[in-house]
């Protein structure tokens, strides 16, 4: 009768240590995380001013934020294109001299996709 004990035992403890072992494997689930690129344009325009990702254009939220999977985004105000960026800085805002590009080395003189100038002070 003893030996019955025994053999139950060691029985029921590999059953038991088996299933233990089944339920502590993972279950490893791949997701496709898509990541936005999210930043505030700071602007002091009073026209609504709207981005550009991919074909879509989007207003700007209230506060000034915009979101886009990839770049490059553009900016636009009424139909004038005011510029656009490949990357945003680490503290997320995008200010209009992020996107604007020298002219000239010699003038100081900026512009936006050859459409709207901003003048440097010396």
């Amino acid at each position: 009768m003893k030996k019955i004990d025994f053999k139950n035992n060691i029985f029921f403890t590999l059953i038991c240590c088996t299933l233990i072992f089944n339920g502590c494997t993972e279950n490893v689930v791949e997701e496709t995380v898509t990541q936005k690129n999210v930043g505030h344009f700071v602007t002091v325009f009073d026209h609504t001013i709207q981005y550009q990702c991919e074909d879509e254009v989007i207003a700007l939220s209230d506060d000034g934020e915009f979101s886009c999977q990839s770049f490059p985004i553009a900016f636009y105000m009424d139909d004038l294109k005011l510029g656009e960026i490949s990357s945003i800085h680490s503290d997320g805002y995008v200010f209009p001299q992020d996107m604007i590009v020298l002219e000239e080395l010699t003038q100081p003189i900026y512009t936006s996709d050859e459409s709207m100038k901003f003048a440097a002070l010396p």
